[in-house]
């Protein structure tokens, strides 16, 4: 119990409001979405999956090195992932660098891209893709409200 109030009075003195992902609804579902196995968090916005294939997440582009905001979005990004995680295709199935690129979704299909987004630990990639207006307007609301530490 004192871990629990700990860690809500961390994130409350942090202006971080996280949820597990069981308490989010996003308008982006995935469940039928292939599992994978997830490795290791590289960052906020990539992920190792089984075979040591790198996963860039399509959807948003999280802090990373010593920007302001990347220990929170990479450690948000591995409550979310978790143990499994789900793959939705991107337009480009690789990027410029040989990554992966997908969509990623926790294992009962629910959007990580979304949560990110919402939560103010990611910003909408604005690469073309099938949710790039969703995932634009979601930022623009969280922005308008201050949501999670890159809109302080």
């Amino acid at each position: 119990m004192k871990i629990i109030i700990w860690v809500a009075l961390l994130a409350a003195i942090s202006g971080c409001a996280f949820v597990a992902s069981d308490d989010v609804e996003t308008t982006l579902q995935c469940a039928e979405c292939s599992e994978s196995q997830v490795s290791r968090v590289f960052d906020g916005d990539t992920v190792i999956i089984t075979n040591d294939r790198v996963v860039r997440i399509y959807g948003i582009d999280a802090p990373e090195g010593d920007e302001p905001c990347t220990s929170e979005a990479t450690t948000r990004l591995k409550e979310l992932a978790g143990e499994t995680i789900r793959l939705e295709n991107a337009p480009s199935l690789t990027d410029e660098l040989g990554r992966r690129s997908a969509y990623l979704y926790t294992r009962d299909g629910t959007s990580i891209d979304e949560i990110m987004i919402v939560e103010g630990l990611a910003t909408a990639s604005g690469r073309e893709g099938q949710h790039r207006r969703q995932l634009s307007i979601l930022q623009k609301e969280a922005r308008t409200r201050g949501d999670g530490c890159l809109w302080q």
